[in-house]
């Protein structure tokens, strides 16, 4: 009798569990297999992450008349907030794959600073749910999830190199009105600035996202230095840039940290330019994004 009991009690909290799951967090077995794979390994905030995508054509794939998009929606499970995006269309489109075909590209994205590591209740990580699929465009809201993982993102502090913004820089500034996540924080530059970076003695990447004020200077020139060594001069063609350079152990020196230099030939005051502005503070460059890593090899 309690063998019984015991069956009937298990049987119900299997039933349970199954309506306790939500659809949408099943692999659909539609003849497609998704492999997934990011680097670095270790996955903190502020890092560009590469994610390498795989879909293996099988036997039972049923051939469709849809281009459907590839959605990849990073949730953090405590809060229930989608943290990064990177929806977008196959390299090759979906009417076109076919049983035996295997469908592979990379794609770069950015996890933004989200990790407060002075929160009380802080654990040193945070669990965070990758899924990706496809969906139909014409109807978002039906999606073929074929991958899922929870990842542990811990914060860039434990292998970001130190970067101090030593000489020549205003306060940071900040908009959460604006749309795109990239633009909502910056600070200017004097005419010239300095920052101070820990040195990994390794190969690295460097990206600058950056603002200029066009309708003031239109041939503006910025001007970047590793170690008082030019990087690269420009004048950008738009009122934002964005450069990326990969750096040598050689660029960066010998020393434990090197400097990296932002100058412009042409600086201005708002408070000159219209005299309902108080601001008197010398605006050469705005900053929106410094990123500097040691490229990890797997």
């Amino acid at each position: 009798m309690k063998m019984k009991n015991f069956s009937y009690l298990l049987l119900v909290l299997v039933l349970l569990m199954s309506c306790g799951k939500k659809e949408g967090d099943q692999i659909a077995d539609v003849g497609i297999k998704l492999n997934l794979s990011l680097s670095p390994d270790t996955i903190t905030d502020f890092l560009y992450v590469t994610m390498d995508y795989e879909y293996e054509i099988l036997d039972n794939f049923n051939k469709t008349d849809k281009d459907y998009m590839v959605f990849v929606h990073f949730w953090r499970l405590k809060s229930k907030e989608m943290l990064v995006q990177d929806d977008h269309m196959p390299v090759k489109k979906t009417t076109e794959w076919k049983a035996g075909d295997k469908v592979s590209y990379s794609r770069m994205f950015f996890i933004p600073k989200f990790l407060d590591e002075l929160d009380i209740d802080f654990e040193g990580f945070e669990e965070i749910k990758l899924q990706s699929g496809l969906y139909d465009p014409q109807n978002p809201t039906e999606k073929i999830v074929l991958f899922n993982q929870v990842l542990n993102v811990q914060p860039a502090s434990i292998n970001a190199p130190d970067i101090i913004y030593s000489e020549g820089w205003n306060e940071e500034e900040m908009n959460l009105a604006i749309s795109d996540p990239f633009y909502r924080v910056w600070r200017w530059t004097t005419k010239k600035a300095e920052c101070i970076i820990e040195n990994p003695k390794k190969k690295s990447v460097l990206i600058i996202k950056g603002g200029l004020h066009k309708s003031i200077f239109q041939d503006q020139t910025v001007i970047l230095k590793i170690n008082d060594t030019l990087l690269e001069a420009f004048i950008s063609d738009s009122v934002t840039f964005e450069k990326k350079y990969m750096l040598t152990p050689e660029q960066l020196g010998d020393e434990p940290e090197f400097k990296l230099t932002i100058e412009t030939n042409k600086t201005f005051i708002p408070s000159s330019l219209n005299p309902e502005n108080k601001d008197s503070r010398e605006l050469g460059v705005q900053l929106y994004l410094l990123y500097f890593r040691d490229v990890q090899v797997n």
